[in-house]
């Protein structure tokens, strides 16, 4: 019963005095297929992939659709599995990685090492190399093209601290292809690589004044990846046409710059049968492959890769020649002395429409090795597997 004090106040039990309620923060921030990147940008020493044949002022695109992402220690995007440091012995399987720049990255990229921008095509920034790499070692990269590292490469590339641990690890894979950063660069420091901050509110810092083209992307963390196989390297190709006599035909870097699977993968017919513990085959661990081949995918292999860089698993390789469903009846028109304009496409494999012009061969895969599949059919050459062969990969990078 409530009770009154002898002024008739009343006299009940209560709790204390009132209080302010405390905010209890929310944690959830972004949603995981596709998550908020707080630096949604390629870094600006990125090379040029290739050239946008269809955009007004031929764009460079330093990063291709799901091609394999990481983070620099900028935080800007890169291809996973480029490496910087100094790395095991030569006889060890220490490793020289390096970016080399074109023509089109004069005056706008940047050197990854000294932090200037690129001043001649041919240009190269040696992020890694063996702990036992002397000045005259020679880089061939995949095209065919070589290096000779000096000293100051050497000392350089050991004291590179560009990538977080050493290496860049998968985040994500890029929903379309990245067009090279063209807005401000501050640069902050080259000690051990270019350190830098973007500013892209700035005009007066722009490379370029009356024209910007879109630069930021967002990436996937899990999906299903249908990926071209282009042999056990990334001059496979070129090293198969070399031994069947195909002098017509050239691998290119442009075919190369769609993202695609390297490795070991023996096919009869339409049925793998690859075996080992790299081999390619349904089950197998899949990483982003390093190097050269940074960006695209191979199998994981223990004498290189750290489990924690596993991001998937194969889940089928499909031979698609034979052509089935008779796709090489569909008539598609592929005639370039047709085409008229001012700008021509150089890229001959770009404007063949899957059906009879590429001898019933998908798109995607005739793209990815400059047609090669097409080539050999119509030469009556050996149609080897790595010209027709799909993996499909599970991707998921958490």
């Amino acid at each position: 019963m409530a009770g009154f004090d002898l002024n008739n106040n009343f006299t009940g039990n209560v709790f204390g005095r009132d209080r302010m309620g405390h905010v209890v923060p929310d944690l959830e921030f972004t949603e995981t297929l596709r998550p908020y990147l707080s630096i949604p940008y390629p870094a600006p020493y990125l090379p040029t992939k290739r050239q946008d044949q269809a955009h007004p002022v031929l764009a460079s695109v330093v990063l291709t659709s799901q091609e394999a992402v990481g983070l620099d220690s900028n935080g800007a995007i890169v291809p996973a599995g480029l490496f910087c440091g100094s790395q095991s012995t030569k006889s060890g399987g220490g490793l020289y990685c390096a970016l080399k720049y074109s023509s089109p990255d004069v005056g706008f990229a940047y050197n990854a090492i000294t932090g200037n921008t690129v001043a001649a095509p041919g240009e190269v920034a040696v992020l890694a190399c063996p702990s036992d790499g002397t000045g005259g070692d020679v880089i061939t990269f995949p095209d065919g093209t070589t290096y000779s590292v000096t000293s100051g490469d050497v000392t350089a590339a050991k004291a590179c601290t560009l990538f977080p641990q050493g290496v860049v690890r998968p985040i994500g894979v890029t929903i379309r292809q990245v067009f090279q950063y063209i807005g401000g660069v501050n640069v902050i420091s080259n000690s051990g690589g270019i350190q830098f901050t973007l500013d892209g509110v700035t005009p007066l810092k722009y490379k370029v004044l009356n024209y910007m083209h879109e630069m930021g992307t967002a990436v996937s963390t899990e999906m299903v990846l249908r990926l071209p196989w282009i042999g056990v390297a990334e001059n496979t190709l070129q090293t198969l046409a070399n031994t069947d006599g195909l002098t017509q035909y050239t691998q290119s870097n442009y075919g190369r710059s769609f993202t695609h699977f390297i490795g070991s993968a023996a096919l009869t017919g339409a049925t793998p049968v690859g075996s080992g513990a790299t081999a390619i085959a349904p089950g197998a661990r899949v990483v982003a492959a390093r190097g050269f081949s940074a960006g695209n995918f191979a199998v994981y292999n223990s004498a290189v890769n750290d489990p924690t860089e596993v991001v998937g698993i194969v889940l089928g390789v499909q031979n698609t020649y034979p052509i089935q469903d008779y796709v090489n009846r569909v008539r598609t028109l592929y005639n370039p002395n047709r085409l008229v304009g001012p700008i021509k496409d150089p890229n001959p494999a770009s404007l063949m429409m899957g059906g009879s012009a590429t001898s019933g061969i998908d798109f995607i895969i005739n793209l990815t090795t400059d047609a090669i599949f097409n080539t050999a059919y119509l030469a009556g050459t050996t149609l080897r597997p790595e010209y027709s062969t799909f993996i499909s990969v599970a991707f998921r990078s958490f």
